[in-house]
């Protein structure tokens, strides 16, 4: 019997501002079949572009489990949930465990979008409820999706569970450096860094591929 978790694909795409990476993110699960797609979109951006219902409640986020869309906004149950802080912690570790327990009650593919993580997950700070979604989700069939112009902050036990990362362009040395490690499949920092708006190169961890392409 095949096992669904090992076809599945932890995704980071990194890049710079209006590089192309959230417009990706938005195709990518507007294009990819699956069960429910969660969002953690604590400023309206996802729901605003993609036309969702932007949903801040517990029963709203599950009323929205039968459009196949929860776009959550942490704002409603957790006033002043700025990153750095209690209420953001809070908010964000709600976030994880509800998604990781309402994966369980059914099968198929889930996509979890975390747009810039680094403002609640970075390496000072690794909540359990987002470290338990990273690493056991994969047996609920949970795919991440995280999106950040600052790969150097995200915790490598994090970014080391993705299969790929999509990489825009990036104009800052130590976002650049952060991604080294992918030497090993074809990285070159002096190409990251001339890639043109709307370009990305893909890196395959498991499969050792190397894709160029763009999104616009």
């Amino acid at each position: 019997m095949s096992n669904p978790a090992a076809r599945l694909v932890q995704t980071e795409i990194v890049g710079m501002s209006e590089s192309g990476k959230t417009t990706l993110a938005f195709k990518v699960l507007l294009n990819t079949p699956a069960a429910v797609r969660f969002i953690y979109d604590e400023e309206g951006h996802a729901a605003r572009r993609l036309n969702k219902k932007w949903v801040g409640t517990a029963r709203e986020c599950e009323d929205a489990l039968a459009t196949r869309w929860v776009c959550f906004n942490p704002t409603r149950m957790f006033p002043g949930c700025l990153p750095e802080t209690e209420q953001g912690e809070n908010a964000f570790r709600w976030f994880c465990k509800w998604v990781f327990d309402v994966s369980k009650r059914g099968r198929g593919r889930k996509i979890v979008l975390i747009d810039e993580l680094w403002k609640w997950c970075n390496r000072r700070r690794l909540p359990i409820e987002f470290a338990n979604l990273a690493v056991a989700g994969r047996v609920e069939e949970i795919e991440l999706m995280l999106a950040t112009q600052t790969p150097e902050k995200i915790p490598f036990a994090i970014a080391g569970q993705c299969t790929e990362v999509i990489c825009f362009t990036l104009q800052h040395q130590k976002a650049i450096d952060a991604l080294e490690e992918l030497r090993l499949v074809g990285f070159d920092g002096n190409e990251i860094w001339n890639l043109k708006q709307g370009e990305f190169i893909s890196f395959g961890r498991k499969s050792r591929t190397k894709l160029r392409s763009k999104i616009f």
